[in-house]
């Protein structure tokens, strides 16, 4: 990434939604993500998003100075309605929960919100989102990033149940991507794709810390797969307390069946819980701040 790729590439997004702004009376034009972010590299596009009173004209994309700008298009109703969904997060513990389940079906199109600077046509670029809204929507974000984590230590837990060490390993890989994602999340930053995880840490204000990636699975059987997960869990409640701030204690006592292998922290309506697949345990603030300091070496068995 160089300031001369984002430059080039901003300049040209400023022209487009010039003739944007021009062509569609009473819309807006957005600039959405990673250049939005003042992100670039030297082959990357520019992604445009036209907003307007009426019926959106089709999805296209134009080439300009060799570099692609894909314009996609929306009706102010459908952005209000997207933008609805970051005015408070919602997230029940128990049942279905469709809220969750709406959100990360858009969490794209929440992370466009999330990184949209809107284009004047006078060279201007401001901020769509309120500060409010990006702390809904961070708190979204990391809800998505955490169940993904869930899914992928359950699929770990039962790769390595089954002896299937190798498969694993490559778990391992895409679970460390899932961390990193969530720390970069509850530092303040979009979720932006995994190769753009490098420059998302350095422009946090606080640098997420802690290794990355995570260490490899050596190819001695199952047992290598209950390796430093309590390093796991903390990285993840960490990203917790960064979104929902530090519960106050007292501390206490976990229920025992969290000594076992998979088990991570979400947030909800009600507080905060432990999930490990589909199983849901609620927990205290005190627990909580029990397994932060003291997470249980995971055993064998769930």
């Amino acid at each position: 990434m160089t300031a001369q790729d984002v430059h080039r590439r901003m300049a040209l997004a400023h022209t487009t939604a010039d003739e944007l702004l021009a062509a569609h009376p009473g819309a807006h034009v957005h600039v959405t993500g990673a250049l939005a972010h003042g992100l670039a590299h030297a082959r990357s596009d520019v992604d445009l998003h036209l907003v307007t009173p009426d019926t959106p004209p089709p999805v296209t994309a134009v080439r300009r100075d060799g570099i692609r700008i894909d314009i996609t298009a929306t009706t102010t109703t459908a952005f209000d309605d997207a933008r609805s969904l970051l005015g408070s997060f919602d997230l029940p513990i128990v049942g279905d929960v469709p809220a969750l389940r709406e959100v990360r079906s858009r969490m794209g199109e929440l992370t466009r919100l999330r990184t949209a600077l809107r284009l004047d046509g006078r060279g201007i670029r401001t901020p769509v989102l309120t500060a409010p809204e990006k702390a809904v929507y961070a708190q979204w974000a990391l809800a998505d990033r955490l169940q993904e984590a869930i899914t992928v230590t359950e699929d770990l837990a039962g790769l390595l149940h089954s002896g299937q060490v190798h498969a694993a390993s490559v778990t391992v890989a895409q679970l460390g991507i899932v961390i990193a994602q969530a720390e970069a999340v509850a530092a303040g930053q979009p979720l932006l794709g995994p190769k753009w995880l490098p420059a998302l840490r350095g422009l946090a204000a606080t640098p997420p810390t802690g290794p990355q990636p995570l260490p490899p699975l050596a190819d001695t059987g199952p047992a290598t797969g209950y390796w430093g997960f309590a390093d796991i869990q903390h990285r993840l409640l960490k990203t917790l307390f960064a979104c929902w701030g530090t519960p106050p204690g007292p501390a206490e006592p976990l229920p025992g069946l969290m000594r076992s292998f998979g088990w991570l922290p979400i947030a909800c309506n009600e507080g905060f819980a432990a999930q490990f697949g589909d199983d849901v345990l609620a927990l205290s603030g005190g627990q909580l701040l029990t397994w932060a300091t003291r997470a249980p070496a995971p055993t064998a068995g769930r």
